[in-house]
């Protein structure tokens, strides 16, 4: 009996199957490539762009040394923060360690 029905059910799988590829091709829609021109969400970015566009070449090279090195002295802050949270942690188990193995044997 179950040799009887299998076909049909496999049958009827399949055309779900082609069913729900023919629905999911129907819903997408193509994807436009990206167009930095078209985004108008951040005027600041934009406004900053324009303005730094406007420069003469040595203005330019000038604002770009010190946007690196307002760059690299924020990223040296963030890692400075991360290393002495490192530490911090690292003291707290060795500190941890030192009074599981000292103090709480002392009170057994």
């Amino acid at each position: 009996m179950s040799d009887r029905n299998s076909p049909n059910w496999e049958e009827k799988l399949e055309q779900k199957f082609k069913d729900l590829e023919a629905e999911i091709n129907n819903q997408t829609s193509p994807v436009r490539p990206f167009n930095p021109q078209e985004v108008k969400s951040n005027k600041t970015v934009s406004r900053v762009a324009t303005w730094f566009q406007g420069l003469e070449t040595p203005a330019k090279v000038g604002v770009a040394v010190v946007a690196v090195i307002v760059g690299l002295s924020i990223l040296n802050g963030v890692l400075k923060l991360v290393t002495s949270l490192i530490v911090v942690g690292i003291l707290g188990f060795v500190l941890y360690a030192l009074y599981r193995a000292l103090i709480q044997n002392k009170s057994n």
